[in-house]
């Protein structure tokens, strides 16, 4: 059937929320505010349906500047203006953290949303996966089918760059290939579709002579130097990447993001640090903290040692399984922090309020996974204090939240605003 549906809201993921006679609806490509026509089936409590006009547009609804912007899957709130994206971003932290880890609103300060520097051309990193011989783009939305895609309006121009010269090499036999993006050059991650060819290893000698790619990772093989590093910290460090390595994608504001977590780290000398990564949170810390950082990806820890010998600051570090590590450490910690994958840390969480530390700092890029991880914590005495919505991914349904969990014997009152 076909109904008329005003949009309320938007929700995880990005679509827009309707109700229709008691039922939700979530509508793909739909701004709050938005009267919209809709072909839905009536069927159950809630589904997908497929929104088929705009009949009237809300406040918040903008034209989308990328040509591609119904079919690719990479920014499904293009057409939702910033100042509706960060209200939503915020919001979807309060309602996570209330529906799923039982967190009532004002029983925390929810702080502001912090905004991106920028909007557009963020990105520093990309993989781009096979569409067709010699064309690559993006999964197309709700679905495994990927769009080839010729530009991206996140892109920085040096990934764009980057990603022009991959569509100009043909047809590389690899199931995607990784973008980085420094200040000049850039690297290449291939992945190939089976063990490396000679033929393959030509292709990539042959994309390792353009004067825009410093380094390429084939496989378990090396190339040139694929190692980005940053501007020094004040600290005298340079976080380095590579590009088969996790980095942050928006490296305007990473510097945010370390602010962040080094307040809600507050006094705290001694930190146990999980999912470190290459020392992204972890090196704003060295000198004036004793850190102990633990990763289960060798390449990423051999760059956070790098980096910090390079330094002069000293680092213990440990690889493994946080979880595993978290249950048998035994040394002194006045505080925790994590910044664990989409899918979330209950094991290391578990471990962690085992050790009781005074402060746990949870950096998460996935409100659900930190409101039922915070739970956890919440049954083992600690308390949320902060939580602070980051949004480093404009036009994705996509944002990070740094939180601040305490540990008292004795529950201090409610945050009063």
């Amino acid at each position: 059937m076909i109904a008329r549906l005003t949009v309320d809201s938007l929700v995880h993921g990005g679509d827009g929320l309707a109700r229709h006679l008691g039922r939700v609806i979530f509508l793909r490509g739909a701004a709050p505010g938005d009267v919209v026509e809709a072909e839905i089936s009536g069927e159950g409590r809630f589904e997908h349906a497929r929104m088929l006009r705009v009949i009237e547009a809300g406040q918040a609804r903008v034209a989308a500047p990328c040509p591609i912007v119904e079919r690719c899957g990479g920014c499904p709130l293009q057409h939702v203006s910033y100042a509706a994206q960060l209200a939503a971003k915020r919001e979807l932290t309060a309602d996570a953290l209330e529906r799923i880890g039982g967190f009532a609103r004002g029983s925390y300060q929810l702080a502001e949303i912090v905004p991106s520097p920028r909007q557009f051309n963020y990105r520093r990193r990309a993989r781009l996966h096979r569409a067709g011989p010699g064309k690559w783009g993006f999964a197309q939305a709700g679905s495994a089918e990927v769009s080839e895609v010729a530009a991206c309006l996140l892109f920085e121009p040096l990934l764009e760059e980057l990603a022009g010269v991959v569509r100009a090499a043909g047809d590389l036999p690899v199931q995607d290939v990784g973008l980085l993006a420094g200040d000049g050059k850039g690297a290449l991650d291939l992945r190939p579709q089976g063990p490396v060819t000679k033929g393959l290893r030509q292709r990539a000698e042959r994309l390792l002579e353009h004067k825009r790619i410093r380094g390429i990772t084939l496989g378990s093989e090396v190339l040139g130097d694929p190692v980005i590093a940053d501007a020094k910290l004040p600290n005298g460090a340079r976080l380095r990447t590579r590009p088969d390595t996790f980095a942050q994608a928006n490296r305007a504001a990473v510097p945010l993001l370390q602010s962040e977590t080094v307040a809600a780290l507050g006094d705290a000398r001694r930190v146990l640090e999980l999912f470190c990564g290459s020392g992204t949170l972890t090196l704003p810390l060295l000198g004036e903290r004793e850190v102990t950082a633990v990763e289960s990806a060798g390449p990423a820890l051999a760059l956070l040692r790098r980096s910090a010998d390079e330094a002069g600051l000293p680092v213990k570090l440990m690889a493994g399984d946080a979880a595993e590590i978290a249950r048998g450490f035994d040394g002194p910690i006045d505080a925790a922090l994590l910044d664990p994958p989409r899918t979330g840390a209950a094991e290391a969480v578990k471990a962690l309020a085992g050790l009781k530390p005074p402060r746990i700092v949870y950096v998460s890029c996935d409100a659900p996974t930190l409101a039922r991880d915070g739970k956890l914590l919440a049954a083992a005495g600690y308390t949320l204090i902060k939580a602070v919505p980051m949004d480093l991914f404009p036009q994705t349904a996509h944002f990070e939240i740094s939180s601040l969990q305490r540990f008292w014997r004795r529950r201090p009152q409610k945050w009063r605003r």
